[in-house]
């Protein structure tokens, strides 16, 4: 048997596996992020309409929902699939696609807490990614806050596997 390894990290990428991910990954990794709460939004406005079409088809109309409405229920479903994200694989699937990772202070996986703290933060204060831009170290102020980072990680396990 040849003891060579074939390794899942792109020959390319290997060099910045572990490094702090930069602005343009984590806005790609947002952007799609926020593609599926866009899904999930128009999934529970059509289930709520068809639950209602359900009750009463003959009374049936189709309502827009408020604004105000949509925006704290898209709060609330980007806080949980923030912290599930976090708590347990360390990445959103917007992350996992840019080959991105949420880790502590000690490159270890977020504790529960640690990912209710940066979930509620990064939902009400999403402009507190673009401190990106200007930080030498590649750090939001989410980052800067709670001492988290995210960093590129191609591997399937996470970083304290």
């Amino acid at each position: 048997m040849n003891s060579d390894r074939v390794s899942a990290i792109p020959t390319e990428a290997r060099s910045h596996q572990g490094m702090r991910a930069g602005i343009v990954s984590r806005v790609l990794a947002n952007s799609a992020d926020f593609a599926l709460l866009l899904i999930a939004l128009v999934g529970s406005y059509g289930g709520w309409l068809a639950l209602r079409f359900l009750a009463n088809p003959t009374g049936f109309t189709i309502t827009r929902p408020s604004f105000l409405l949509a925006l704290l229920l898209g709060a609330v479903y980007l806080f949980l699939y923030f912290t599930l994200s976090w708590a347990t694989t360390g990445r959103t699937y917007g992350d996992h696609l840019m080959g991105l990772r949420v880790v502590s202070f000690r490159g270890e996986k977020l504790h529960w807490s640690a990912a209710v703290a940066r979930a509620a933060f990064c939902t009400a204060f999403p402009l507190g990614l673009f401190w990106t831009i200007i930080s030498n170290q590649n750090r939001s102020v989410q980052d800067v806050v709670l001492r988290t980072s995210v960093i590129y990680d191609w591997s399937l396990h996470g970083a304290d596997s």
